[in-house]
């Protein structure tokens, strides 16, 4: 009789099969991601096509859209780490440094985020970010003076102006102080969205 032991490196009742499934996947996952990165840096977002992705992943068609349905869900699984930060300022979770953090990378890659928080691109990020927003705000404060989609909506454009002018070089100050404002004025505008007069 053959007993087989748990193998430290994966969860109970998981095979060896399964796990190598699972890191298989998340390094096509990863692949996507980075091959859609560097073609950011490179050409405008409405210029990218899924073609040029797969491409440059090494990953075929079909592969593409078993990780993401378009290239808009694209960009916002690639956003999902910096601007997790952004939405949980609203629940004021952000662990201090985290937000700070964020701006740092976004202003040593200015060029990229400033392309990035302009023209059609910057409704396509707000709307990314707004609907991280929602998630939160559902959670934390259901109730809310306007419905939570609109005071999502609100609070996403709130944070994203003086980002964007603070990277066009339009308003001085460091990250650290940029960081500060934005979570001292979106825990204002929450408490103020979620008060309901009368």
């Amino acid at each position: 009789m053959i007993v087989r032991l748990p193998c430290e490196d994966r969860p109970m009742g998981r095979t060896a099969g399964d796990v190598a499934l699972d890191a298989r996947r998340r390094r096509t996952r990863e692949a996507i991601l980075g091959a859609f990165f560097r073609l950011v840096l490179e050409r405008r977002y409405s210029n990218i096509r899924i073609g040029d992705i797969v491409a440059r992943s090494g990953v075929g068609r079909s592969t593409f859209y078993e990780h993401f349905r378009n290239k808009d869900e694209l960009l916002a699984a690639s956003l999902e780490g910096p601007f997790s930060v952004l939405a949980e300022s609203v629940t004021g979770t952000a662990p201090s440094g985290a937000l700070t953090g964020m701006l740092e990378h976004f202003w040593t890659n200015r060029t990229v985020a400033r392309g990035l928080l302009a023209g059609t691109m910057r409704r396509r990020l707000a709307a990314t970010l707004s609907k991280m927003i929602e998630l939160r705000l559902r959670r934390s404060a259901p109730s809310t003076a306007w419905s939570v989609q609109t005071s999502s909506v609100m609070l996403a454009e709130m944070m994203l102006a003086p980002i964007a002018a603070w990277l066009a070089g339009e308003v001085p100050g460091s990250a650290r102080d940029l960081a500060d404002g934005l979570r001292a004025a979106t825990q204002a505008a929450v408490r103020a969205l979620t008060h309901k007069p009368g």
